[in-house]
């Protein structure tokens, strides 16, 4: 679809994010929609914080929170697993150490990216420093709150484990994995793991509200991210909405691609939109959500893969009908609930390429 700045499409997209604005849910936002060959809605609106006024541009990294989830951590994993470096039916502790005579460690690594661990929701101390203390903290506490594969709890902890996993087989940081294993093979050459190092690269700013951070401009908006310096696997990608909009073109070139793929193999990706474990609200594949009748939005087929973020990010691709829907905002007033606001968006996208 050809993009044109008086597309209906991208007038709709406009006036939503501009709404956005209006109502105070941000600062700023970028949407990027299209096909694996090209974008048809390119929107930016806003500026890079409160008292910043420089506009955002497709460009413009933002910090992107749990889509560091499914672009990073898990594409490592099924990475690494096409290369026979491991299973998804390994146990933690075959791979991590510290956990090898421990229960936490009879967790096998496809319950992790299923949210079915038994792991409770999160864990963090203000105390820490680093990804070695982190750990050593985190394997001193008891974080079960029910048996393993017992039913769906939504976790951050299981990244940070899968995260340490993917370490300790590779020998690598997670910000060299994900170098070698998404920016490279996806061209996200504006994206990084961890906060940055030049005091002003423009990143747009988020706000911190349950842990006192306050603003964060430079730094990551999650805890247990900001203390281990983006090597958790459950947040701490920095990433401008053209980057994540050219992993999607990737993975969509991949799902059909018959003898070659940059991201993932085409048989990989078909096992992406399976329900897995979830509710109704959030069936979970590996790794990535799974479309509902009515999430992301009715007219997303059910090959659909999505995730969102804290700071009001979201990315769904649909593998069926060969597009995908990127929307990337900051939060830095009080915290909003966003969901129908990203279903506003996605209705949008789907109607027009529906």
């Amino acid at each position: 679809m050809k993009r044109d700045a008086d597309d209906p499409t991208t007038t709709r997209v406009r006036s939503l994010l501009e709404e956005g604005l209006e109502r105070e849910y941000y600062t700023a936002a970028v949407a990027v929609a299209g096909t694996a060959d090209a974008h048809s809605v390119e929107v930016t609106v806003g500026q890079q914080s409160p008292t910043d006024e420089t506009p955002v541009g497709l460009e413009t990294p933002f910090d992107v929170a749990s889509l560091t989830k499914p672009i990073v951590t898990t594409t490592i994993l099924f990475r690494l697993l096409e290369r026979g470096a491991l299973t998804l039916t390994d146990e933690l502790g075959e791979h991590v150490p510290a956990l090898e005579r421990r229960r936490r460690g009879e967790i096998p690594l496809w319950r992790l990216v299923t949210h079915t661990s038994g792991l409770q929701p999160y864990a963090y101390s203000d105390e820490w420093d680093g990804v070695d203390d982190a750990l050593a903290d985190l394997y001193d506490r008891q974080l079960f709150d029910r048996r393993i594969g017992d039913g769906y709890v939504y976790s951050c902890l299981n990244y940070v484990h899968l995260a340490e996993a993917l370490r300790q087989v590779s020998g690598r940081s997670l910000a060299a994995l994900a170098e070698e294993h998404v920016f490279e093979p996806a061209g996200m050459d504006g994206s990084s793991i961890g906060p940055y190092d030049d005091p002003d690269p423009g990143v747009v700013e988020t706000y911190e509200h349950e842990r006192g951070f306050g603003a964060c401009r430079n730094e990551i908006n999650d805890p247990i991210a900001n203390a281990m310096n983006g090597e958790s696997g459950n947040a701490g990608l920095f990433a401008p909405a053209r980057d994540v909009a050219r992993y999607a073109q990737t993975l969509l070139a991949d799902a059909d691609a018959s003898d070659s793929s940059r991201l993932l193999a085409a048989p990989t990706v078909d096992c992406l939109p399976v329900r897995r474990s979830g509710t109704d609200t959030a069936a979970q594949g590996y790794g990535w959500r799974v479309a509902t009748e009515l999430i992301p939005a009715p007219q997303w087929s059910n090959r659909s893969i999505g995730h969102t973020g804290f700071t009001g990010t979201s990315l769904w691709i649909d593998l069926e009908r060969g597009r995908f829907a990127c929307l990337l905002t900051n939060a830095v007033y009080e915290q909003v609930q966003l969901y129908r606001f990203r279903q506003r968006y996605h209705s949008i996208v789907g109607a027009a390429c529906g």
